[in-house]
């Protein structure tokens, strides 16, 4: 075996209902026949899963993955457990909407090896969740953490969106401090991106959206109260109680190797970035010829060393350990410091809370 680990992800691209934000490949009301067939396939792919790599991370996203009902998902899992050798500390997450899952599957999922969960709540107010097209309220979302918690789940990671039209500093930070009182280890705070093709982004002209100033003070006011609740801002997005960091997502942004399985399915191994066409029927087609069949592979280049440091920087500085930056860029880096967007020591660029604001702008001038 050998010593470099490697994670897995696999995507669901099945939903309930559309949010009216989404703009991940996803579809609503499917019939049973295109899931099975589309568990079906994953399981094909599953056993062209390199035997040799140790799997720290798997990762269940969508989509709705807890759409599928826990017996399909406890079946794949169980398939990776056969073919792959999973470390004995594997992360492994599914993600779940409330109103999806019910306590007894908290309990199958648990016993089938999942130990992390990862919920979509989104806000404490339900007049948001309806504005925002979501299948649940809040009760129903707080029943869903409580029934994940008695089943043996104690690692749960919440979703929530803030910078909504009308959304204030005190409103979000009512969604935190309810979300926290839960007891979840892992908290995603997202700011509402408008993504072309979605029912919001259709809106944008008749609906009032925060502006720059009234989305940093948001921003600002979560990142301090998620600091006196105990949680530690670890990417820019990302706060998690001590010893509770995402594994998974620590790849992504470490540039550790992954394989994306499902249509949709983005991957980085091999020394390239690669995909899945966003296409179920494509990929239940193609899914037993090969475990890249389905993607992009043999098109995609390989990463060069020169775009493989500006990664390096980029996903970097995303995060609270910062990054090292070139040799070239140290006379920038010393004035983004010095300007109060993070600290410099030399080589290493630590962003702070300001800088993580204007990440993009700082990234784009540092690898200018």
């Amino acid at each position: 075996m050998t010593n470099k680990p490697l994670s897995l992800y696999f995507h669901f691209p099945f939903c309930v209902k559309k949010c009216a934000y989404c703009a991940f490949y996803s579809l609503q009301a499917q019939p049973e026949e295109i899931k099975n067939a589309y568990c079906g396939a994953l399981e094909k792919q599953i056993g062209f899963l390199p035997r040799e790599r140790e799997i720290i991370s798997v990762y269940f996203g969508g989509g709705t993955p807890s759409s599928l009902g826990a017996e399909r998902l406890c079946k794949l899992i169980e398939k990776i457990k056969e073919r792959c050798s999973l470390a004995p500390d594997c992360e492994i997450t599914v993600e779940v909407n409330p109103g999806t899952a019910g306590e007894s599957d908290f309990y199958a999922l648990y016993a089938a090896g999942f130990n992390r969960i990862s919920a979509g709540v989104q806000s404490a107010n339900d007049e948001t969740l309806a504005f925002l097209g979501r299948i649940h309220d809040f009760r129903q979302a707080r029943e869903c953490i409580l029934a994940a918690k008695r089943a043996g789940f104690a690692n749960i990671g919440a979703d929530l969106i803030f910078a909504l039209p009308g959304q204030s500093a005190e409103d979000f930070l009512h969604s935190i401090d309810s979300v926290c009182d839960l007891g979840v280890q892992h908290i995603s705070a997202y700011s509402l991106q408008l993504e072309p093709g979605t029912p919001l982004y259709a809106k944008r002209g008749t609906l009032c959206f925060p502006d720059e100033e009234a989305e940093e003070a948001v921003y600002g006011a979560l990142c301090a109260r998620l600091k006196e609740r105990g949680y530690e801002h670890y990417e820019i997005s990302s706060f998690a109680l001590p010893g509770f960091r995402a594994r998974h997502n620590g790849v992504y942004w470490n540039r550790g190797e992954y394989l994306g399985i499902g249509a949709g399915a983005h991957s980085f191994y091999g020394g390239k970035r690669f995909s899945a066409p966003c296409d179920i029927n494509a990929f239940i087609q193609k899914a037993g010829d090969s475990l890249f069949a389905p993607t992009d592979r043999e098109t995609a280049p390989f990463i060069t060393v020169a775009e493989a440091e500006e990664e390096r920087v980029m996903l970097g500085l995303r995060t609270s350990d910062g990054a090292v930056v070139p040799p070239g860029a140290r006379v920038k880096a010393r004035r983004i410091a010095e300007a109060g967007f993070g600290v410099f020591d030399g080589e290493r660029l630590v962003l702070n809370e300001k800088g993580f604001r204007v990440s993009n702008e700082i990234i784009a001038e540092v690898l200018i």
